[in-house]
């Protein structure tokens, strides 16, 4: 009998694959796929109280407001302020009666009065986003990262003179922003 070596490797070769372990692929394959709904959210402690002043004078809060980042991004915040009653805000010094500014600014520990300037930290009634110079002292209202909190300080400029004795409020609003 006449041997044939290319059948005998053909047969040992069809042995091997036979007793090999055998791969198989996953059918059918499956994908996790995961998403967070974006949650803009701002907190801030208060209230900010100055007390008694005097007309034409300048006061710097004794506390700051801890403005906190509650969402799950990057937020800038926009600061604005509703007037009370009978006072009006002014982006300058007051320099008549019934008017009155009001300035906010970032800041780890209790700015100067003069770190203060009415381009970069007088609020108004319409919301404003903060920058590297709005609102900016030796931190700032811009890409606010989760979780983290700024303080912000206020400088009350008192109206020159004012027919109004009584307490007033003045509300600060803080809105979030994605960025």
């Amino acid at each position: 009998m006449k041997r044939n070596p290319s059948a005998f490797l053909a047969i040992v070769g069809l042995m091997l694959l036979a007793t090999a372990p055998m791969a198989w692929a996953a059918n059918p394959a499956t994908i996790s796929v995961t998403v967070t709904i974006q949650n803009l959210s701002v907190s801030a402690t208060g209230p900010i109280a100055f007390g008694t002043v005097t007309t034409s004078s300048q006061t710097v809060s004794g506390a700051a407001s801890t403005v906190t980042n509650d969402g799950n991004v990057t937020e800038t915040f926009s600061l604005s302020l509703t007037n009370p009653g009978s006072w009006t805000a002014v982006q300058a010094a007051p320099s008549a009666a019934e008017e009155y500014a009001l300035l906010a600014q970032f800041n780890s520990s209790a700015p100067t009065s003069g770190s203060f300037t009415y381009a970069n930290h007088a609020l108004s009634t319409t919301s404003v986003a903060s920058s590297g110079t709005k609102f900016a002292g030796d931190q700032t209202g811009l890409s606010v990262a989760a979780a983290a909190t700024r303080g912000l300080w206020f400088r009350f400029d008192a109206p020159t003179s004012t027919a109004v004795t009584s307490q007033q409020t003045i509300t600060v609003t803080v809105t979030a922003a994605a960025g």
